[in-house]
This record gives structure tokens, sequence and C-alpha cells, in this order.
């Protein structure tokens, strides 16, 4: 007894929308930019003099009294957010090109 395997119709096919231009393609066809945006891990210098006179008491409390007065999505924003988001073809060279979307000097009669 054998078996065929239909080849999958292309209304089956999982379609996404890129993020830019909003245009429908196949999830295979697109590209997926992850953004990662973290605070620095890197402590401050700090001497043995500096530790041993450091209130860390007092900073606790100082930390705890600045993140009462924000939220969850806050509190998370100032560690750690990540974002992904699907381009189309064009939009991904034009995002290469520039991925912070910032201004450009460009001028006269240069390329």
């Amino acid at each position: 007894m054998s078996e065929s395997i239909a080849a999958p119709d292309a209304s089956m096919t999982q379609q996404v929308r890129c993020a830019l231009c909003d245009r429908a393609l196949p999830v295979h066809a697109s590209y997926v930019v992850r953004i990662d945006v973290f605070a620095d891990p890197t402590l401050p210098p700090m001497s043995s003099d500096d530790l041993s006179t450091f209130d860390f008491e007092k900073a606790l409390d100082q930390i705890a009294k600045e993140a009462a007065g924000m939220t969850a999505d806050d509190l998370q924003d100032s560690v750690h957010r990540r974002f992904e988001y699907r381009l189309c073809a064009r939009c991904q060279r034009r995002f290469l090109a520039n991925p912070l979307g910032m201004p450009r000097n460009v001028r006269a009669g240069e390329n």
C-alpha cells in the first residue's frame, strides 16, 4: 500500500505581514529582525574605601522609593526589552542601510 503526499496548497502557506510596509508575504520569504534593549551591566568603578563607606541599606531604600512610582512595564523597560519584527526583502535592505533611522548628512555631489 503506497501513500501519496500532496504538495501543500498555496493557500495553506503561512503568511506574515511586513512590519514596515504591511505587505503580505510567505513566512519563509520574510526576514526576522530582533532588537534587544538592555541596561549596560558594567558596574561603576569603586575602590575598597568606597565599598567600606557605602550605605547599602540607604541605597536599597532609594531604589525602592524610585521603583514605587513605576509600573511593571517601566521597571522592565529599565532592565530589558526585546522586540521582534518581520520584514519583506525590500524593507530588509532599507533597514540594513540605516537600522536606527537616523538622519543622514548628505552633501551635494557626494554619494
